[in-house]
């Protein structure tokens, strides 16, 4: 799987954990839960995208600029509504606002980034093995129970401030 499938493929799963939280009830253990794992395969997204992706991308620096400005807006949109309590009237709101960030995120990447612009010059194989080292990080984070907790941890401290 090359690196562009890689990546629409992972948009796909933060969205259908976007279409399951919504379809949860508000404030319930399943929806708490469907939004840990969420969490996770979020920090894991951005992790594959900073440390993988777009240093292969470099020659596109406007264009990782503003993916790295987006992911900001992603994580200060998360902040908010991890800080919202599930019982506070407004907190359906938030969860759409978030929803929608993450979402135009992944939208514009695919639109702009995927394929690479043509300042970018990647061949087939260096697709593949980039793809491939992605794939593996992946896997490498969703099997780690201590990335896992220190995710969770993460979330929980910004949910107690």
């Amino acid at each position: 799987m090359n690196a562009y499938e890689v990546l629409k493929e992972h948009h796909t799963v933060l969205k259908g954990f976007g279409k399951k939280i919504s379809d949860a009830p508000v404030g319930s253990a399943e929806r708490r839960a469907l939004l840990d794992d969420m969490l996770v395969e979020l920090d894991i997204h951005f992790r594959i995208e900073d440390d993988l992706y777009y240093p292969a991308l470099s020659a596109a620096s406007k264009l990782i600029a503003i993916a790295h400005a987006e992911h900001r807006q992603v994580i200060d949109q998360l902040s908010v509504l991890l800080k919202t309590s599930p019982s506070d009237p407004g907190y359906e709101d938030e969860w759409n606002s978030f929803k929608t960030v993450l979402e135009a995120h992944a939208d514009e990447e695919e639109r702009d980034m995927i394929p690479a612009p043509p300042e970018v010059q990647l061949s087939a194989e260096e697709l593949e093995a980039l793809g491939q080292a992605m794939s593996t990080r992946i896997e490498h984070y969703r099997g780690s129970a201590m990335y896992r907790l220190r995710t969770k941890g993460r979330a929980a401290l910004v949910r107690s401030l």
